[in-house]
């Protein structure tokens, strides 16, 4: 499990103990030392997002203990997110587990944050979401040092009162408030320079403290222009953010480009983001989608299911493929009532390979509407997993030439050992020479004795005066030798190039001609 969940189920933990078990010290001690611990391990952001608890973006199951009392004590206070930094200590902590608890605590600014602990400096409490009253009586001291193994903390602890956090003041008149989570920033810094000039900067700029104050200014240029409708400068400050964050090496900046992302990774940018992939800015569109992850993914799927031109369509499909994201909401859409949004997302969870969709795509197999019970067919097929064969097999039998097509392809590369009598049964039976001709090629591409032999036996010529062959299978059998490229099949086409057929004598030329470029290459 990743540890930014880990942290969360301890602290709600925690919460929960401090609000209904507040005498039970020792397992209150237990969840601040595996806390501790945790909160070496990285920074860890708690949200809130529809009615969910979030680590790190990644929503924590509400079933757990104490989950639902750090929402609703969220809630309270107006707090977005708490922010802890690596390596956070066990006062900042309870301090803030306690301050959630506090009943009549004063209600805080909506949307801002609480940020506590620091892994460069002393630590210090900055909690701008729940201003604290003094410590309520009914809450034990714990002895951190039982925590921290420090008797030193643990005496300061005891003899230093908490202290109520200091809150964020009022912004003046000619400041801008950014409305998230950077308002632990007292004072948004504004400037004349032009987004242009910022930028410049972003690529050139060395010291972290300016760094930082620099994401700040460009996170605001970048929600203005989202805001009068300029989305070109919010996705070029976006994707510029984005390849600088790799850049990034000390722990308070990465940080920063981290809560800069963040907040950037609104639906109004990603939509404008989104758009871009049919345009100029398609690579920069996707290198920011790759980076907001799911978030971004869903973007992507949501512009897809609204788009009715077909090129902005396949624009966005190729898009979500090449983000291997969104399966989470690929799969509900697989329930989706409208043919045309589960047949869609059938397709893209086939093309993304994506293994967890195997069971909910074989239950579209029965469908009302043909055209999502083929497409939900050759996901499945494209899948790859041993559950996928019978679907392979049923598909070769399919009244659709195209599925049967299709399916021929999705044998090559299977590791059944019957996979070469599966496709020769299906040529025996088939009847229409189009799909006769990919079952072929097929077999070449299978490339085993069997399936060399049979198309040898296909691309030589008519024997008998009243037997005739057809000469587009004899050429499709000669193209499957020419993928099979084995020693017989070689020789067989050295042998074709004097067919008296003059499309065989052409294809099989043409066939050694290619490999024989390939072998010099």
């Amino acid at each position: 499990m990743d540890y930014s969940l880990t942290f969360a189920r301890h602290f709600a933990r925690l919460v929960w103990l401090l609000a209904h078990e507040p005498t039970n010290i020792d397992e209150q001690k237990a969840s601040l030392r595996a806390l501790v611990t945790i909160a070496k391990e990285g920074f860890v952001s708690l949200g809130t997002r529809a009615g969910e608890l979030t680590a790190n973006g990644t929503a924590v199951p509400l079933a757990l203990s104490g989950v639902a009392d750090v929402i609703a004590h969220m809630t309270v206070h107006g707090a977005k997110t708490i922010d802890v930094d690596r390596n956070a200590t066990a006062p900042d902590i309870l301090r803030i587990a306690r301050q959630l608890v506090a009943e009549g605590a004063p209600a805080a600014v909506p949307g801002a944050t609480a940020r506590f602990g620091g892994a460069s400096s002393t630590p210090t409490t900055a909690a701008t979401a729940v201003p604290a009253p003094a410590r309520p009586a009914v809450l034990p001291d714990l002895d951190f040092g039982e925590v921290l193994d420090d008797p030193i903390a643990a005496a300061l602890e005891r003899a230093t009162p908490l202290r109520p956090m200091p809150s964020v003041p009022a912004p003046s008149s000619g400041s801008r408030s950014t409305g998230g989570m950077f308002d632990q920033f007292a004072a948004t810094r504004t400037t004349s320079a032009t987004p242009q000039e910022l930028l410049a900067r972003l690529g050139s700029e060395s010291s972290p403290t300016a760094l930082i104050e620099l994401l700040d200014e460009l996170a605001v240029r970048a929600e203005e222009a989202i805001r009068d409708e300029r989305p070109a400068v919010a996705l070029e400050i976006f994707h510029r953010i984005v390849l600088r964050e790799r850049d990034a090496h000390e722990f308070e900046v990465k940080r920063a480009f981290v809560l800069t992302v963040k907040r950037l990774t609104k639906p109004a940018l990603l939509k404008a983001v989104v758009r871009d992939l049919t345009r100029d800015g398609r690579e920069a569109a996707l290198v920011v989608l790759g980076r907001t992850g799911e978030d971004g993914a869903d973007a992507v799927i949501e512009q897809l299911a609204a788009e009715e031109g077909r090129h902005e369509r396949l624009a966005y499909f190729e898009a979500l493929v090449q983000l291997q994201a969104g399966v989470p909401t690929l799969l509900h859409m697989l329930g989706d009532p409208r043919w045309y949004v589960a047949r869609n997302a059938a397709a893209i969870l086939g093309e993304m390979q994506a293994r967890e969709a195997e069971k909910p795509l074989a239950g579209l197999l029965h469908h009302d509407d043909e055209r999502v019970r083929h497409a939900a067919t050759v996901a499945l097929m494209r899948l790859g997993t041993a559950r996928s064969l019978p679907t392979i097999q049923e598909a070769l039998k399919d009244r659709a030439p195209q599925l049967r097509m299709q399916a021929a392809a999705a044998l090559v590369g299977r590791k059944e050992n019957n996979v070469t009598g599966l496709l020769l049964k299906a040529l025996d039976e088939e009847r229409d020479d189009e799909v006769c001709a990919s079952f072929l090629i097929a077999l070449g591409r299978l490339a085993t004795p069997d399936a060399v032999a049979r198309l040898i036996a296909t691309a030589e010529p008519d024997k008998g005066l009243f037997r005739k062959k057809a000469v587009a299978l004899r050429v499709a059998a000669v193209q499957g030798l020419s993928e099979a490229r084995s020693d017989d099949a070689v020789e067989a086409l050295k042998a074709l190039q004097g067919d008296k057929d003059e499309d065989v004598r052409a294809t099989a030329v043409y066939a050694l001609g290619r490999r024989a470029r390939g072998q010099s290459s």
